[in-house]
């Protein structure tokens, strides 16, 4: 080999062996420069978490089908103190305000048949409402948290119609109809024998 043909492979091999260095460099500077996601808080949930005295909620939010139509509170209340808290949640604009109880040291998870129930829900599904978390320790908090429709994973804690309006209803019509329905009964087995 000639010594041109020497100097030249020598330059290259220097030329490959920089390259190798200073990609290894970029690359390992990259990670400096990366956000550790742990350092950051969030929400890994759709609801909201809050702590008002020795209650904590946990993923809490509103499961409504629409705009001023029932909904349902869905979520965990935690009971971190030695006592029970009575707990009243509502979202305001006159509705009633639904009590619930939680035990000391205790978890009350709300959701399918234990959601607790609105009689109606000031915000459409995908926006945000005002629920209103009052204790007798830490009194009448607020907190904003998302309405979510029935579906998929809250399927199961789809709002009923709400009790006050479904409660008066049955019990009007129930009274008239007993009366109305015994003398028809009476025809029934006369016509029966007939046929």
């Amino acid at each position: 080999m000639t010594t041109a043909a020497l100097t030249t492979s020598r330059h290259r091999l220097r030329a490959a062996l920089a390259a190798a260095a200073l990609g290894s460099t970029l690359l390992g500077g990259c990670a400096i420069f990366s956000p550790v996601q742990t350092n950051y808080v969030y929400q890994p949930a759709d609801g909201i978490n809050a702590t008002f005295g020795d209650l904590a909620l946990r993923g809490v939010l509103v499961v409504a089908d629409a705009k001023d139509g029932p909904g349902s509170v869905v979520g965990q209340l935690v009971n971190n103190g030695t006592e029970v808290v009575d707990v009243t949640i509502g979202t305001g604009g006159g509705a009633a305000p639904t009590p619930v109880s939680v035990e000391p040291g205790a978890t009350l998870a709300l959701g399918g048949e234990t959601a607790v129930p609105l009689a109606s829900v000031p915000a459409a599904p995908g926006d945000v409402v005002p629920l209103q978390v009052s204790t007798p320790g830490s009194g009448q908090n607020v907190v904003t948290v998302p309405v979510l429709p029935a579906l998929g994973y809250y399927e199961d804690s789809a709002p009923s119609a709400a009790p006050s309006e479904s409660a008066p209803a049955p019990s009007p019509s129930a009274s008239p109809s007993e009366p109305a329905s015994s003398p028809s009964a009476t025809p029934s087995p006369s016509a029966s024998p007939s046929s």
